[in-house]
């Protein structure tokens, strides 16, 4: 790595760095305030406290990353224009792409760190956060719902769930399996003590099987002979204990706490949800795609401006930048909402914030050659 390289990189990770740090501790200590009695009342063990606040904050990386990378972004091209270091280099007939580029590919590594968080580990802990205020710190609890309904209708194929445990979603218990026709008429139904999904494969314990003819009657034909073994495994069930986990959040409060792939596989194995829901899942999909490269935009258009504050006057080019960081995320606001109520194509309504202000700072780019 080269000299100016590093110098670089140093002067913009260090702003950075404290500015997330500040975020987070500001959003930590206001949190902190509003549980201290719930925390004080039942006396939890530190662990359950610390994931309390990892999980609170895994949510939010999201939104500290850019905010941090705006001011940082400023700071450190600032200081570096306020003691002539960028005139020197630009005297020396270094690039101002050469000089801004360790800060743009921080920006882009911060945002796939970004994209891998939220994909991976802040739905579950964000949830885990959720369920730890909820129960007000106090030791957990099995979570138990009962008649849970999943509808395949990719596959054709309705289940219904006595009693499922969260904690141990991959053994059902009470389980009714109807396959249908294209038309809603039920061809079979699968009846069994309870259910195992293991390696792959669910199998099914004290299993029954009830057939049904093309009018929807009980077929007179002869008693499967499934029906006399103990346990039997159906491979070509391709459902997973993370689909009727999906089932049930879907009705309290933790929709936001899914991953790309089960928005993704949520929408699929419904084709037929209202327009309303599948227009507003589908925006959800692409926005969770876009959301990252936040980081990449902001840092484009904050990085020239902080030029133009070192340069002119302190207050000029972070009033741009600032103001560009508001209007880039009212944007977002604006599109989220008429893309969800099928005003504008929500591809676009997810993208387009970040390609209007990514073509903004390409301007302003162009503007320090």
């Amino acid at each position: 790595m080269r000299i100016l390289t590093r110098h670089v990189l140093r002067e913009f990770l260090e702003p950075v760095s404290y500015c997330l740090l500040g975020f987070t501790l500001v959003y930590l200590v206001v949190d902190l305030f509003s549980q201290f009695d719930r925390i004080m009342t039942a006396r939890p063990p530190w662990s359950m406290v610390v994931n309390y606040m990892v999980g609170y904050l895994s949510a939010l990386v999201q939104w500290l990353l850019p905010a941090s990378l705006l001011l940082g972004g400023l700071y450190a091209m600032w200081q570096l224009a306020r003691h002539s270091e960028i005139t020197a280099m630009r005297a020396s007939g270094v690039g101002f792409m050469t000089i801004a580029a360790p800060m743009l590919w921080t920006s882009v590594v911060l945002a796939i760190l970004s994209a891998l968080n939220s994909e991976f580990y802040a739905p579950e802990a964000s949830r885990e956060a959720r369920r730890i205020s909820k129960n007000k710190f106090e030791p957990r609890t099995r979570q138990i719902c009962l008649d849970v309904p999943y509808n395949n209708y990719a596959e054709q194929r309705v289940w219904r769930v006595n009693r499922l445990d969260q904690d141990r979603s991959s053994r059902l218990v009470g389980v009714r399996i109807t396959e249908t026709s294209a038309d809603g008429v039920p061809r079979s139904v699968l009846t069994a003590r309870s259910a195992e999904y293991l390696d792959g494969v669910w199998w099914f314990y004290s299993p029954f099987f009830t057939h049904y003819d093309e009018s929807g009657n009980l077929s007179r034909t002869q008693p499967d002979a499934l029906n006399a073994r103990s346990q039997i495994d159906m491979p070509q069930y391709s459902e997973t204990p993370r689909d009727f986990l999906l089932e049930v959040r879907q009705f309290d409060s933790d929709q936001e706490a899914l991953s790309l792939r089960d928005m993704i596989r949520y929408v699929k194995a419904r084709p037929r949800l209202p327009r309303s829901i599948k227009v507003a899942r589908r925006y959800d999909i692409h926005q969770r795609l876009a959301s990252p490269w936040a980081c990449v935009v902001i840092t484009l258009f904050a990085v020239p401006a902080g030029v133009a504050s070192g340069r002119q006057s302190v207050f000029k080019g972070v009033l741009m930048a600032i103001g560009l960081f508001f209007a880039f995320y009212a944007m977002t606001q604006v599109c989220m909402v008429r893309s969800k109520k099928d005003m504008m194509p929500v591809g676009l309504g997810a993208w387009l914030p970040n390609l209007v202000f990514l073509a903004a700072g390409a301007i302003l780019f162009y503007r320090q050659r």
